[in-house]
């Protein structure tokens, strides 16, 4: 099943707010082409993804651990990309965050944007190795080999802090 149809399948579960043309424009305007692929802009604009909980549990999650996140909004993507650790430090290699942890750990998710598919590996990467600098590639944790898996698989909760009409 593509990303796009995992979507269409799960939308009437997404309690969360869908990217404004404005927050696209923003988003354009702060991101590298490599970290805002059309097919992400579409998926922004057309799904309401931000502030919705996403989990899943330790079997779906090839590190073992599960996750709890909270998919983040445009201005929060950003944010992570150049304002926080380990976006700073991961951004250069094309990884971009989507999720905040829902559990307090403080370890983001992010997509891992280096190859040229529309439907990327989704991966934790530990905030106890970012340095400003070149981050240790062998410490990221690939949770789903894709997005569309980890939608599959992901068990989805209201949006926690975040409204909006759309």
């Amino acid at each position: 099943m593509t990303l796009n149809q995992r979507l269409q399948e799960i939308a009437k579960d997404l309690y969360g707010v869908s990217a404004t043309d404005d927050d696209i424009l923003f988003l354009r305007s702060r991101l590298p082409p490599a970290l805002r692929p059309d097919w992400l802009i579409s998926m922004l604009r057309d799904y309401k993804l931000a502030g919705v909980s996403l989990s899943l549990a330790m079997e779906h999650d090839r590190s073992r651990l599960g996750a709890d996140l909270i998919w983040l909004t445009p201005q929060q993507i950003v944010s992570e990309a150049q304002d926080a650790e380990p976006g700073i430090s991961v951004m250069s290699s094309g990884f971009l965050a989507i999720g905040a942890c829902a559990t307090g750990s403080g370890d983001p998710y992010f997509l891992d944007l280096r190859g040229t598919s529309n439907d990327p590996p989704v991966t934790r990467i530990p905030h106890e190795y970012a340095t400003q600098n070149s981050y240790p590639l062998d410490r990221i944790e690939v949770v789903t080999p894709s997005l569309s898996e980890f939608f599959s698989n992901a068990s989805i909760g209201h949006a926690l802090g975040v409204r909006g009409s759309n």
